[in-house]
């Protein structure tokens, strides 16, 4: 592993309000050890957002979920270009899901037990375009995302990139390839129908999914209200039957000063 790749696993690990400052000494490290060219890759390195460095944690505590999502990425690719809308739609349901527990995997090896309603929002979109655009994909189990992703509907083309600014190995020389023995195949009038009742069907549910995550996040609030009321109340009770206790004491110490007046004046 190079000087660049240790110090970006290095960055892309910790976390983001460290990041300016471990960047800086690992640059300068670079330097005094004569690596003008490792220290320049490593200053130009750029600090990911909350959002990403949640998910790159999730790459370096849990490989099996990483896994599970590259298998069932590929069985929706598979599914899709065969226009099964059946298995897509089982497999989509199985991607929610997976969504979900690598989610919550991820706010648990960042110790983010109350995620903001916006930070669910973007790790959840970004792990719903890895399943949908390869490079995306490859940054979340490398965990070197800079930035959220957001993806347009399921398809191999679909889903928007973030930069990536780690130096990668060059990629080896492409060959000439064969011309092609025949015409790609044209997709009908029925299945270019049928792809777009599916992608309206996905977009209608990372819709209801925003929304639940919002009245998930407002209905959290109004709990963490109402508990704190109520402890108020359960505070103001246990003082007020203090206070019923001293008024009693009191009474009877008035009653005693009383008898002992009249005694005196008897």
């Amino acid at each position: 592993m190079t000087t660049v790749d240790q110090a970006a696993d290095e960055l892309y690990g910790a976390d983001p309000d460290e990041f300016v400052e471990r960047r800086r000494a690992l640059a300068a490290a670079a330097r005094q050890q004569g690596d003008a060219d490792a220290a320049k890759a490593i200053a130009a390195l750029r600090k990911p957002t909350r959002s990403a460095w949640t998910l790159n944690a999730l790459a370096r505590t849990d490989a099996g979920l990483i896994e599970r999502a590259t298998q069932l990425s590929t069985r929706l690719r598979d599914a899709e270009r065969r226009l099964d809308g059946a298995e897509l739609r089982e497999l989509s349901r199985e991607r929610r899901g997976l969504v979900d527990a690598m989610a919550r995997a991820a706010f648990a090896a960042t110790g983010q037990r109350e995620p903001s309603a916006a930070l669910r929002e973007e790790v959840n979109a970004t792990l719903t375009a890895a399943f949908a655009d390869p490079e995306v994909a490859g940054q979340l189990a490398a965990g070197r995302l800079l930035r959220a992703a957001q993806w347009a509907g399921f398809g191999l083309d679909a889903g928007a990139r973030p930069d990536l600014s780690v130096v990668r190995p060059a990629a080896p020389p492409r060959t000439a390839q064969p011309a092609p023995a025949a015409k790609p195949h044209e997709p009908t009038a029925a299945e270019r129908a049928r792809r777009e009742r599916f992608a309206a069907a996905e977009k209608e549910t990372a819709t209801a999914r925003r929304q639940l995550v919002k009245a998930e996040t407002e209905a959290a609030k109004h709990r963490e209200r109402v508990d704190a009321l109520e402890q108020q109340l359960a505070e103001a009770r246990h003082r007020l039957t203090e206070a019923g206790h001293r008024v009693r004491d009191a009474k009877a110490d008035v009653r005693r000063a009383e008898q002992r007046v009249d005694r005196a004046k008897s």
